[in-house]
């Protein structure tokens, strides 16, 4: 074993040792604006992610019992090894480090098309197929529990007309919850997707839930990690109707389903804006900051089409401007 502890302490590294031995070497994989962190155990030819969540944070219950349902529905879920509960740690299969992240890096983008057309088959899939999970309904109180993160964190500090913001968030829950509900993976962005042997296989899905067909679309096409050109979203979004409306119950018209992801992705957006801004001002995780440009920008970009939107750009552009003064 190597010598760097990683800050594990010693009971995760026994519970690695009765699992898979004593020869293992260890090292850091990734964390995210979760308490969870991940390390890749190397075992002699095979690796395997540990997983380590604080049990009073990040209980193991849900995401041992998404992996499990999902696997059982054919979705490219990991294999779970061993978990303690009480560590709060889980061996699990290592799908490899090449996520899609790192295909939007390649110079080239080979096969572009082919995986675009994948991870809508992928959606279409784990809407077919996990939807009888049982999994809380994506409420309107929860979506009003998301949007209000975006004026207690994002707008904090700053003047704002309550009644008006208001007025959005209730016309924003209106619209989404005429939406038909299916299995949302709820962060089916590009860090969480991991390309192996041409398969797009799922982590991070314990926050899963029954909700908006378009959420985990918008996740994916208005990624606060990746900005893609208009062109491109509107024709991975056809492709996506074009096959959603042979199973279920979307807008005959594309131009109504697009308002439908439009406004999914504003909700998506404002929860997004008002949790970076948490993660930097309360948990110190500055990197998050880097991200808000974006998420600003998609905000923007749809209130300027839709006149009840509107004040949404006032406030992030007033944002902005008080930022620029500090």
């Amino acid at each position: 074993m190597e010598k760097e502890t990683l800050n594990l302490n010693s009971d995760v590294h026994e519970f690695i040792q009765m699992n898979i031995g004593s020869e293992y070497s260890i090292t850091k994989a990734s964390e995210d604006a979760s308490f969870r962190k991940y390390f890749r155990v190397q075992e002699k030819d095979k690796t395997i992610i540990l997983m380590v969540a604080p049990p009073d944070k990040e209980p193991l219950d849900q995401f041992l019992f998404l992996a499990k349902s999902l696997k059982a529905r054919a979705a490219k879920a990991p294999e779970i090894y061993a978990f303690n509960h009480n560590l709060g740690v889980i061996l699990q299969e290592d799908f490899g480090a090449y996520s899609l992240m790192h295909h939007y890096q390649e110079p080239d983008k080979k096969n572009d098309n082919l995986i675009f057309d994948n991870l809508n088959e992928t959606i279409i899939h784990l809407q077919k197929s996990c939807s009888d999970i049982d999994l809380p309904i994506y409420s309107s109180q929860i979506l009003l529990n998301e949007l209000s993160l975006f004026h207690e964190w994002y707008l904090k500090d700053l003047e704002f007309d309550q009644k008006k913001l208001e007025s959005i968030y209730f016309y924003l829950i209106t619209k989404i919850e005429q939406q038909t509900k299916k299995f949302v993976h709820r962060d089916f962005h590009c860090r969480n997707l991991i390309i192996n042997d041409g398969k797009i296989c799922l982590i991070d899905f314990q926050d899963a839930l029954i909700g908006p067909i378009t959420y985990d679309l918008v996740s994916l096409l208005k990624d606060a990690y990746h900005k893609k050109n208009d062109s491109q979203i509107i024709d991975v979004c056809i492709k996506y109707w074009e096959l959603a409306r042979s199973c279920f119950d979307v807008p005959p018209d594309f131009g109504d389903f697009f308002v439908d992801f439009e406004m999914m992705g504003v909700q998506r957006h404002l929860k997004i804006l008002g949790i970076f801004k948490r993660l930097f001002l309360r948990d110190e995780k500055k990197q998050y900051i880097n991200d808000i440009p974006l998420v600003e920008d998609y905000v923007i970009d749809v209130s300027e089409k839709y006149p009840m939107l509107s004040y949404l750009k006032e406030l992030i552009l007033n944002k902005r401007e008080v930022e620029m003064k500090r």
